[in-house]
């Protein structure tokens, strides 16, 4: 067996680790919303969410031997390695081919994943996996310690009443006076990029790992820089509405929403926030109740929207299910181990 490192001009490699992407996708999570196009998930490799570096490696299939399935990669795995905050820790995800697993493949990407970890100062492994999956029962052999459960719900835009979003955007804005709503498409306006580096910062108290994680601190160059990705690199179309306090000028809310070109008909719901001292205002239901609103003349052709929430975020999950969303299980269980765990 032979792990190698993705070379992103290598366009063959990468369509191998997408189809191998999407193999696992509908076994370990066939329910689910669709996997990565080859845009999207070229990029995820590339430039991750949010911009810190990152390293893919993979195992061709043909170093496997008569074992070897008929594509060009057997398994691959993507390293993020932060460069601002939380720089003794590294996060992974791997995936193996579901003709080729129990035989080893993960675990050998697992070792390659402690080596470059700990040749970058790393001692601390972070990942998640679809609940119940091969990924799962991988993470607890090797006695990794489970965290929190994030919890997907799925919004199914078939069954919501013609004007139902209007009349929920109307019974929040009556307790949301003094505050006016905003929006745009595609990347953060210039003259908004500080603006949303502050909502940004009002995530660092959503519900998250104790003790494990150090706050994000984003300013404007930081969105400029490392916001946007789905949008910049992944050919995503970008939605985000925004409620102001008329009297600062300070954005108090924020909500985000992407679709993938090649999947049209699904919407992803990005960040949802609300700054502290604004809360209370039904300002997450008044801004996305106003997003799903504007999507239906914006986007017609959408059917599903899916969101992501802590199990454990009960205020964001009431909102979300005021406006119709449903829990759609599986969750993605987050893990943890120390580099030294792995033999």
């Amino acid at each position: 067996m032979r792990i190698q490192r993705v070379h992103l001009a290598d366009a063959d490699v990468v369509r191998g680790c997408h189809a191998v992407h999407v193999a696992a996708h509908d076994v370990d999570d066939p329910q689910g919303d669709p996997p990565f196009s080859l845009a999207l998930f070229t990029a995820y490799l590339a430039q991750g969410w949010s911009c810190d570096p990152a390293e893919a490696w993979y195992v061709p299939a043909d170093s496997l031997g008569p074992t070897g399935q008929g594509g060009q990669v057997a398994a691959f795995c993507r390293i993020l390695l932060p460069d601002l905050e939380n720089r003794g820790r590294a996060f992974a995800i791997l995936t193996v081919h579901p003709a080729l697993r129990r035989r080893g493949l993960g675990r050998a990407l697992l070792q390659q994943v402690a080596r470059r970890a700990a040749a970058d100062g790393r001692s601390a492994l972070d990942g998640a996996v679809v609940q119940e999956s091969a990924g799962e029962a991988f993470a607890r052999r090797l006695g990794a310690a489970p965290g929190l459960v994030d919890a997907r719900r799925f919004l199914d835009l078939r069954k919501v009443p013609a004007g139902r979003f209007a009349q929920l955007r109307a019974a929040a804005a009556g307790h949301a006076a003094g505050y006016s709503l905003v929006s745009w498409t595609g990347v953060t306006p210039k003259e908004e990029l500080g603006q949303v580096a502050g909502v940004f910062n009002a995530m660092n108290d959503a519900p998250r790992e104790e003790g494990l994680f150090e706050d994000d601190i984003w300013d404007a160059d930081r969105v400029r820089d490392r916001g946007d990705m789905t949008v910049r690199f992944g050919g995503n179309r970008g939605y985000s509405v925004a409620a102001v306090h008329d009297a600062t000028g300070e954005m108090a809310a924020l909500t985000q929403v992407f679709i993938d070109q090649a999947t049209p008909d699904w919407g992803h719901q990005g960040l949802t926030g609300v700054t502290r001292s604004h809360r209370g205002h039904r300002l997450g239901l008044l801004t996305k109740a106003a997003m799903l609103d504007w999507l239906a003349t914006a986007e017609p052709q959408l059917t599903h929207i899916e969101t992501n929430n802590a199990a454990t975020n009960s205020h964001m999950i009431s909102v979300n299910e005021a406006l119709g969303f449903e829990l759609a299980e599986p969750g993605r269980q987050f893990f943890s181990l120390q580099a030294a765990q792995i033999a």
